[in-house]
């Protein structure tokens, strides 16, 4: 698990971990940050207190090769040429966090 939460981190750094809303109560403000994209961005604490708790829905956005070789426990493979069509998918009673490598 550690490895896998360790390819998280890295992908915050590649696009950075979209999240639903900027502030959110499981997490400190010191864990959440808005990139130059204006895109939401998460520590590794703060995506595993969300994953601890239970209430994220976690897309993998790479290929499915890459999804079968390793990924996140309870990530769903959602290539992101894909996303678009899958969006009736995601949950949006769920904060959402996306990654890729």
């Amino acid at each position: 698990m550690k490895i896998i939460l360790s390819i998280l981190m890295i992908s915050c750094l590649a696009i950075g971990l979209a999240c639903q809303t900027a502030k959110m109560s499981e997490v400190d403000d010191k864990e959440i940050t808005v990139g130059s994209d204006g895109a939401n961005r998460i520590t590794l604490a703060g995506a595993k207190k969300l994953f601890d708790a239970g209430n994220i829905f976690i897309i993998d956005t790479r290929a499915a090769a890459a999804y079968d070789s390793e990924h996140i426990k309870g990530a769903v493979n959602m290539p992101l040429d894909a996303v678009e069509a899958r969006l009736k998918e995601i949950p949006t009673d769920k904060k959402i966090i996306a990654y890729c490598s």
